[in-house]
């Protein structure tokens, strides 16, 4: 509001106060005089006259700077302030607002002093106050909090349509479709490291990466790439908790981009309706195609190990010796020597060990050589290491354990795990397949014994049809059947060798079964069950591992298998030998690496 509208306004409010005959005000009391008046007396509505005269005794002078009579004398101090506050103010006829023009008011004496003008110089002329008055004052807050209010009400009308539309890019990414194709190798170790991390601490979100103390790549850049990367391939998902600042908007508040190092992320729920579930498939799914990859695998863990070993080697120079760090052109002459001596055969461990003996013998160096450029110590053990890599290959190196200071990547715990289980589950095929040969290439049994076997084999079949009819009638139909030692497996994956009657094998697959000819070795058989309800008969895939490595073709089986020994020549079960109970093992222990791949 502009001054000439405030003083319009107040000569308008005069004007109509005078027109309906009620007085501005009621009387007009000037100081010095009413001949030549300084400052004018305002009583507020509704005081007494005893208030009225102690303000006249409060505010009366002759001159200005001097009042007639110091507080004390009009009446007990904090009394007169509270009454003169309550009751009156004073105009100062010859101080005017800059803004409105209108006579500048005081509430006391105080303030009076306060405009400096309380003295022999006290204007006789109208002059401009320093500050506005009180009334454009109190108006200006009144403009600037309205106007702070509208720019606080469209910050927040701003500020939630960004909410909406970076809860609307999240929801998207959640929700993306399926990924196009597998990660490289790397990205699958990275990924499967995630996934160990959310279910192994319950969560529903990893991150934000810029918070984390560790990397998951070996280096912030490569985590940068790798969250990249794998959003970009609907592999991972942006998620909550991620803040407003995390995403850039165009002017019309639209979420134009994300910042990766900024948001939480999780699995896209096309692997699975939940974050575990996801999580899981995407350590299974990502598990068998690297399976597929071994190789690369094993190259992954030595490039990470060779990182660990530079920078083993550059702490030893820096923390403990205080000498510079490697130089910047040194770095690959070094990473490639710590990698070729890990690609030769030597561990890790062993690494370490010949890079604390070129980084002691580089610093004893340079404490016998002075003179030497800043760097050259350091550039000297990249040398040695060279040197003491060639010079050891042919003589025993000890095993220095890599110590804490030195970061780990998460995947590379990962990848020594999941190189382990393979070679673990490489070992089992072996052994699996030298049983299987021992036990396919056993003498064939007696033919008699076959023959009788399979005259036997009428009586013993199961009889369906009698059983449904006594299931009917309910009747319990006596258990003559032959007690047999078989191999159960359960859905959940557990092996068990019982040995019950052949009815009690058969109902632990279930009312309906059908054997399975394991033609990879003719003297096992599976029972399977036919009529698979899948939220009664759950996936097998172990028993499917089983099933195919021991030579059968059934595909993916539900719920319960048993598997039992049968003559070479018939179907009659018999009871599992040790020999083919030893196969049956080394068959799960395959199966319960490797489920769902195939062995090549």
């Amino acid at each position: 509001m502009g001054k000439r509208d405030r003083r319009r306004k107040r000569q308008k409010a005069k004007q109509q106060s005078t027109n309906t005959g009620v007085p501005a005000t009621p009387e007009r009391v000037l100081y010095p005089s009413a001949a030549e008046p300084l400052i004018e007396l305002l009583f507020n509505d509704g005081i007494t006259d005893e208030a009225k005269a102690l303000c006249r005794a409060y505010w009366e002078f002759t001159q200005p700077g001097t009042w007639a009579r110091n507080v004390a004398e009009v009446g007990p101090t904090t009394f007169v302030s509270q009454t003169v506050r309550s009751a009156c103010q004073v105009s100062l006829l010859t101080v005017v607002c800059p803004e409105c023009t209108a006579p500048v008011t005081v509430a006391n004496r105080s303030e009076m002093t306060a405009t400096r003008l309380w003295n022999d110089d006290f204007p006789r002329e109208p002059i401009s106050a320093r500050a506005p008055c009180r009334g454009c004052r109190e108006s200006a807050q009144a403009e600037a909090a309205a106007a702070a209010a509208l720019e606080k009400q469209r910050a927040a009308a701003a500020k939630e349509k960004k909410i909406e539309n970076a809860s609307r890019w999240l929801a998207n990414s959640l929700h993306t479709d399926e990924a196009p194709s597998y990660p490289t190798p790397r990205q699958a170790l990275a990924l499967i490291s995630l996934a160990d991390i959310l279910t192994s601490s319950d969560q529903e979100a990893f991150g934000p990466p810029r918070t984390l103390k560790y990397t998951i790549t070996g280096s912030t850049s490569g985590d940068h790439d790798l969250f990249r990367g794998m959003y970009q391939e609907h592999w991972l998902a942006a998620t909550l908790p991620a803040s407003l600042d995390a995403f850039s908007y165009d002017d019309d508040g639209e979420a134009t981009g994300m910042y990766v190092n900024a948001v939480s992320w999780t699995f896209p729920r096309w692997l699975g309706p939940t974050t575990r579930e996801a999580a899981t498939a995407a350590r299974e799914q990502l598990g068998d195609y690297l399976a597929e990859h071994a190789d690369e695998v094993t190259e992954i863990v030595q490039t990470l190990e060779a990182e660990m070993a530079v920078s083993y080697l550059n702490g030893l120079l820096t923390d403990k010796y205080g000498e510079t760090s490697i130089p910047e052109h040194r770095l690959p002459d070094a990473y490639d020597h710590a990698l070729k001596a890990l690609r030769n055969g030597y561990a890790l461990e062993q690494v370490i060990a010949v890079a604390w003996s070129a980084a002691a013998s580089s610093v004893a160096w340079g404490q016998r050589t002075p003179g030497l450029k800043p760097g050259a110590v350091a550039s000297a053990s990249v040398t040695n290491l060279e040197r003491r890599i060639g010079f050891a290959k042919d003589r025993p190196v000890p095993h220095y354990d890599l110590p804490n200071s030195v970061p780990r990547p998460a995947m590379y715990g990962t990848a020594i795990r999941f190189l382990t289980e393979r070679k673990k589950a490489d070992d089992a095929l072996a052994r699996f397949k030298v049983l299987h040969q021992r036990v396919n290439s056993r003498e064939a049994l007696e033919l008699d014994h076959d023959l009788a076997d399979l005259a036997d084999s009428a009586w013993r079949k199961f009889d369906t049809q009698k059983w449904l009819k006594d299931l009917v009638e309910g009747r319990k139909e006596q258990d003559d059947t032959p007690v047999v030692t078989f191999a159960s497996v359960a859905p959940t994956g557990d092996l068990a060798i019982r040995t019950t009657t052949e009815r009690q094998m058969r109902n632990e697959v279930g009312g309906m079964t059908e054997g399975l000819p394991l033609d990879g070795t003719v003297t096992l058989d599976a029972l399977v069950p036919v009529f698979v309800d899948h939220k009664t008969h759950k996936p097998n895939p172990v028993a499917t591992r089983m099933i195919e490595l021991l030579g059968g073709g059934f595909g993916i089986v539900n719920g319960t298998v048993v598997f039992f020994q049968t003559p070479k020549n018939g179907r009659v079960p018999q009871d599992l030998d040790d020999e083919h109970q030893e196969l049956i093992r080394a068959a799960h222990e395959v199966a319960k690496a490797t489920a769902g791949t195939s062995d090549g």
